[in-house]
């Protein structure tokens, strides 16, 4: 308890380093005013541009779990109930918290449920540092973006390399027996206690490891892993065009490529393990980027404002509604947090 204290601390922390830096850049009457600039008849098309994305998203879940019996609302539902939970704990996770959930609600394997959601999260990011790296080859905003896009590029293709080399390793489940077989010949030389300690903690182990790699199945396909890149694709085209429309209800004009740069740009700054929703590092990202198009600090920061709160209210919202229709309730909901904060039994 005292380890998730601290966790949570330290993203108010950074959340407030953030907030620092930016009040310290504008002038907030001027953000202030910012607001009224607004055109709110841009709303009414954000919502179904919006929640086609988490529809793109469940479709793809689906395809990473490798389950065709799972239910479409049943993937939908627990989407919405981990984001919405994004927006109140810090660091993401809500993203633990959907997996661990979604497990229990279906009776599914934790470990290949945890594995889905790192494959989405690796998915994601080699999509936005494709779509990072085409806005740099056509705006060249500037030697920040690029190492920005360096730094996504390193870690999340490393971790698609990664994922992709042991979907092979599935391949060689006999090579995983015999080292099983043998780490259980040198663990005979120790006494029964800690033979029997030892041999539980190796089962483990391999189970997990077996479960985790069978997570991974979907990556054997060429065609299941293209399939998946075009709907991340889409994922986040829509979340661009939700985007799009947010910008543009201010008066600021700018072209899709160039939202593209913001969202890849606010995507990678709400990875670093700030408070909820990743207030400070996300307005950081949005300002930064729209810099690049000549908009002024106290214009980017009312538009992040808006397209965060309107986020987050539609994600909420979503979230409430589906608690309701699955019959949740708060106290399970806390039951399962608390649960998920210890170590999962895999």
């Amino acid at each position: 308890m005292k380890f998730i204290l601290n966790k949570k601390f330290l993203g108010i922390l950074i959340s407030l380093l953030f907030i620092g830096i930016i009040f310290a850049q504008v002038d907030v009457g001027k953000t202030i005013r910012s607001f009224g600039l607004m055109n709110p008849v841009y709303i009414i098309p954000i919502i179904p541009v919006y929640f086609m994305a988490f529809v793109l998203r469940a479709l793809r879940w689906k395809i990473f779990l490798h389950n065709p019996e799972l239910k479409f609302n049943s993937l939908l539902s627990s989407i919405f109930i981990g984001f919405s939970l994004n927006c109140i704990l810090p660091a993401r996770a809500g993203e633990i918290y959907r997996a661990y959930f979604f497990s229990k609600k279906e009776n599914l394997n934790k470990t290949k449920v945890f594995t889905s959601v790192i494959l989405e999260r690796i998915f994601d990011g080699v999509t936005l540092f494709l779509i990072l790296v085409a806005a740099i080859c056509f705006i060249s905003p500037g030697k920040m973006f690029s190492k920005i896009a360096l730094s996504a590029g390193v870690v999340f293709f490393s971790g698609f390399i990664f994922m992709l080399a042991l979907a092979k390793v599935r391949e060689s489940g006999s090579k995983r027996k015999k080292l099983k077989e043998f780490i259980f010949k040198f663990i005979n030389i120790f006494p029964e206690k800690i033979k029997k300690i030892l041999e539980s903690a190796v089962n483990k182990i391999f189970s997990i490891t077996h479960s985790f790699i069978e997570g991974i199945a979907m990556l054997d396909s060429w065609g299941t892993l293209l399939k998946t890149m075009l709907i991340s694709l889409l994922v986040w085209l829509m979340e661009g065009s939700s985007m799009l429309l947010v910008i543009k209800s201010f008066g600021i004009k700018i072209s899709l490529l160039g939202v593209l740069l913001v969202l890849s740009v606010t995507a990678f700054s709400s990875l670093i393990p700030a408070g909820p929703a990743g207030i400070g590092p996300y307005q950081w990202g949005y300002m930064i980027a729209l810099r690049v198009f000549g908009v002024e600090p106290e214009s980017a920061l009312a538009v992040s404002v808006i397209n965060q709160l309107l986020s987050i209210f539609l994600v909420l919202l979503a979230g409430a509604f589906f608690v309701w229709k699955d019959h949740l309730k708060l106290d399970e909901i806390k039951q399962n947090l608390e649960e998920k904060q210890k170590v999962p039994d895999f």
